[in-house]
C-alpha cells in the first residue's frame, strides 16, 4: 500500500532545512537581545556619570556663587591651587561661602564656612578619592581643619581656571590674600569615570559670586 506524505515523515533534507530556519530566527533573537542589553547597560552608565557630575557641579557652583570675601588680612578668601596629588592633573580649591547649610536647625553654626575640594589617597581602597572638607569654623586658615568628606572615586580630574577682569586673563591658580578680592568668573572643568573607565569631559563656568 503507498503512504501518503503526512504518514511518511520528513526527510533528513528537510529536518535539516528546519534547523537551519530555526538556528536563524534564534540567532536574530538573540542578536536583538544582545544589542538590547549592551544599549541598556550603556545608558545606564552614562546615567551614573551625568548624575555624578550634576551633582557634584551643583553644589560646587552654589557654594561659589556665595563665595565670601572681606579683609585678606582676616583670612577671609579664596584659593586656587593647580595640581593635586603628584603626577596628578587634579586642582583643588579653598575658600569660604556664605551658603554653608546648618547640620541641625537649632545648631550654633553659622551660614559661613570654610569649603575644601580636593584628591587624595583613600587609605581604605588605595584609590584617588575626591574630598569635601567642611570647617564652620571660619579662623582664617581655610585649608586646615574642619571635617573630611569622601565624595566619589568616579571623577578622573578636576580643573578650575579663574578668570581675572583686570587684565583680561584666565589664571591657573588664585590667592585672594595676594589678589584682595575674588575671580571675577571660575571655571570649572570635570572629568568622570564610567564602570568600563571610559572618561566624559564636563565644564562649566560660575559667576555672580557675592564678595
Amino acid at each position: 500500500m503507498k503512504l501518503h506524505r503526512s504518514e511518511q515523515g520528513f526527510t533528513l533534507l528537510e529536518m535539516l532545512v528546519a534547523v537551519v530556519i530555526i538556528s536563524v530566527i534564534l540567532g536574530v533573537i538573540y542578536g536583538s537581545f544582545a544589542g538590547t542589553s549592551r544599549t541598556y547597560a550603556l545608558l545606564e552608565a552614562n546615567e551614573d556619570v551625568y548624575q555624578t557630575a550634576q551633582t557634584f557641579l551643583a553644589m560646587i557652583s552654589r557654594e561659589l556663587r556665595s563665595a565670601y570675601f572681606t579683609n585678606a588680612s582676616q583670612g577671609f578668601m579664596g584659593i586656587g591651587t593647580e595640581g593635586g596629588l603628584e603626577g596628578e592633573e587634579t586642582d583643588s580649591i579653598y575658600f569660604v561661602t556664605r551658603s554653608h547649610r546648618r547640620s541641625r536647625a537649632n545648631a550654633k553654626e553659622g551660614f559661613l564656612a570654610e569649603i575644601g575640594y580636593f584628591f587624595d589617597t583613600d587609605t581604605l581602597t588605595d584609590e584617588k578619592q575626591l574630598f569635601k572638607s567642611i570647617d564652620a569654623t571660619v579662623d582664617g586658615d581655610i585649608q586646615d581643619g574642619g571635617t573630611l568628606y569622601p565624595l566619589t572615586d568616579r571623577v578622573d580630574s578636576l580643573k578650575f581656571s579663574y578668570y581675572d577682569k583686570k587684565s583680561d586673563t584666565w589664571l591657573e591658580e588664585w590667592d585672594g590674600q595676594k589678589m584682595g578680592r575674588l575671580p571675577d568668573r571660575i571655571q570649572v572643568e570635570l572629568a568622570v569615570l564610567d564602570d568600563g573607565d571610559h572618561v566624559t569631559h564636563f565644564r562649566t563656568t560660575i559667576k555672580a559670586m557675592v564678595d
